[in-house]
């Protein structure tokens, strides 16, 4: 027997669990360095109400299927995406309550096609919208050949003192071979730019665990290549459209370097359960992906958006994979229709 389920995910191991979650131990050290204790304790606070999550099933059903690295990986995930200074007992009822919302309206927390983690955090922001930081640009900003360098400039985005040095090196032995130059201040950019929401800050060493993750085949390449490809486009031609900016240059760096688009877009937009199984699927939730993040994201620096994003494609995902469905099941019919036509031939 065949089982055609949209919402089976292969990747649904806890190897894959354990590889993400030591994929952001790095980023979790670096909230240990930086001192971002508000951080972390949030983080801790959502881990433990996915605990209870789990404790509350038991004593209502008698029966618990406890993954101990999901439960750490939901609320790490969750941790990341709030900001710092988010009322803690908030943040446990909040996540105790979606989670159980999730696991008796959509099935299993595994396998169910809405993203329990985003789910929380837009519920997060939709009770305690003023704990997140506003949208940084304006429209001054956005009249600018390049927002992100002015913000640098302005001192939004902090410039920590290795960026000189290291600017300067990239400057003389990679950039000057094509004739550019980059100013100060991307490179403190890429490394951490001290938002409030960790999800937000360290884009290098995101960046990285993408690679590994990629590399040991436990997120696809092909979602996260159209997700970014199709937002970064619409963002340098139609973001000054709208924006009132210079035609055509639209800042991509600061597009893909705030909002927490590249977290977003390799973790939460290819969560377990919620992604096509088809290439041609995948391609189209990626394009379509990219499409929803710049109407909800547009030119970055958005508390938000990153998460009303694959809501959105969650709700989207469904349809994409009843299709599949049915194109899959139609295939089946005509070759077994082919292999009897042929079986009564001879």
């Amino acid at each position: 027997m065949v089982n055609l389920s949209p919402f089976v995910n292969k990747r649904s191991t806890v190897l894959t669990y354990l590889f993400m979650i030591l994929a952001i131990v790095p980023q979790v050290i670096m909230l240990f360095i930086t001192k971002s204790y508000d951080n972390l304790l949030i983080i801790g606070t959502a881990i433990l109400a996915c605990f209870f999550t789990e404790i509350l099933n038991f004593v209502n059903k008698r029966h618990v299927n406890l993954s101990i690295l999901l439960c750490i990986l939901k609320g790490t995930l969750i941790g990341f995406f709030l900001p710092a200074g988010y009322p803690i007992f908030s943040v446990f009822f909040i996540t105790l309550i979606s989670m159980l919302f999730v696991k008796y309206a959509f099935g299993d927390l595994r396998v169910s096609w809405i993203n329990p983690v985003v789910l929380t955090v837009a519920i997060c922001w939709f009770i305690g919208r003023i704990s997140f930081p506003g949208f940084l640009l304006t429209r001054d900003f956005l009249a600018a050949k390049n927002p992100s360098l002015t913000l640098i400039q302005e001192g939004i985005f902090p410039t920590y003192a290795f960026d000189e040095k290291i600017t300067a090196m990239f400057n003389d032995t990679t950039f000057s071979l094509f004739g550019v130059s980059i100013p100060q201040g991307y490179v403190s950019l890429f490394w951490d730019s001290q938002s409030v929401i960790p999800a937000f800050r360290f884009n290098f060493l995101t960046i990285v665990f993408a690679i590994l993750l990629i590399a040991f085949d436990v997120i696809t390449f092909e979602i996260p290549f159209f997700y970014f490809m199709t937002y970064l486009i619409l963002v340098k031609f139609l973001s000054p459209v709208f924006s009132g900016g210079i035609p055509m240059q639209g800042d991509m760096l600061l597009a893909l370097l705030s909002s927490g688009t590249l977290f977003a877009g390799f973790i939460l937009v290819q969560w377990f359960g919620t992604i096509p199984m088809t290439n041609k699927g995948k391609i189209f939730y990626g394009i379509a992906g990219g499409v929803i993040a710049f109407i909800f994201a547009g030119p970055g620096t958005t508390p938000i958006g990153s998460i009303i994003t694959v809501l959105f494609l969650n709700i989207l995902s469904p349809v994409i994979q009843f299709v599949e469905n049915r194109i899959t099941k139609v295939k089946l019919t005509n070759m077994l229709r082919n292999e009897n036509a042929g079986d009564i031939g001879q």
